[in-house]
Formats: C-alpha cells, sequence, structure tokens
C-alpha cells in the first residue's frame, strides 16, 4: 500500500502513472514503457503483469478495451488472433493518479531534506 487510504500497491502504481497522459496500452506496451525507464533489471512477469491489471479493472481504476491488432499475430495453436486487448485509465484512475503524485512528491521531498548527502540527484516533481 501507498499509506492510509490508498487501496493501491506500488506496482499498481507504477501501472496508472505510465498510463497517465497515454492513449490505451496493451499490457507489453505497458511493462515496456516501465522497463524503458527503470531497466531492464526490473520487470514484472507476464502472469503478474496481468494480475496487475485485473486488480486495476476490478477496482474501477482503469478499462479495458478488445480492438483489432494492426499486427495480426499466430498463436501456439496457430490460430490467427486479429483483437488485442488495451488499457486506458478511468476518471477515477485518473483521480488516485493525482493522489499518487501528490504523496510521492511529499516522501521525496522529505527524503531530499533528510538526506542531502545521500542522492546525487535533483528530485523534480511537476504537477501532472
Amino acid at each position: 500500500m501507498l499509506g492510509k487510504n490508498l487501496d493501491i500497491t506500488p506496482t499498481e502504481a507504477l501501472f496508472l502513472l505510465v498510463l497517465h497522459n497515454s492513449e490505451s496500452l496493451a499490457g507489453y506496451e505497458i511493462v515496456n514503457r516501465l522497463q524503458e525507464s527503470l531497466g531492464e533489471d526490473w520487470s514484472p512477469s507476464t502472469g503478474a503483469t496481468y494480475k496487475i491489471i485485473q486488480s486495476l479493472v476490478e477496482k474501477g481504476l482503469i478499462e479495458e478495451k478488445t480492438e483489432d491488432d494492426p499486427n495480426i499475430r499466430t498463436t501456439k495453436d496457430g490460430i490467427k488472433d486479429q483483437r488485442i486487448k488495451t488499457y486506458k485509465l478511468t476518471s477515477k484512475g485518473s483521480s488516485m493518479v493525482l493522489k499518487i503524485t501528490s504523496r510521492m512528491s511529499r516522501v521525496l521531498g522529505f527524503i531530499e531534506s533528510c538526506c542531502p548527502d545521500a542522492t546525487d540527484f535533483k528530485i523534480v516533481v511537476k504537477k501532472c
């Protein structure tokens, strides 16, 4: 949990932050964006990715949409898969992003004030 009254895990928060200011994204696109930002060493497994997505859908923070896939794939069974599930924030998800960024801004400010020698970077928090 990210603290009192935010029923969300840190990894779920990262998924929401990726979807903020994005068009609908497929699960693998969310993971790719996280890897680009956080590095290749951190990546949820495929199973974990879709459990996180399902949790966010159930909480009403993101919505799922099935649409035509421009890159038609063939499944392991040899079936052509022309549909893809994409995800985007709901208005409830957008509100959660604002709560997350506000809380994290306070936490990062606290870290910077308490441990100025422990960081070699300047923390910059932009309003969403």
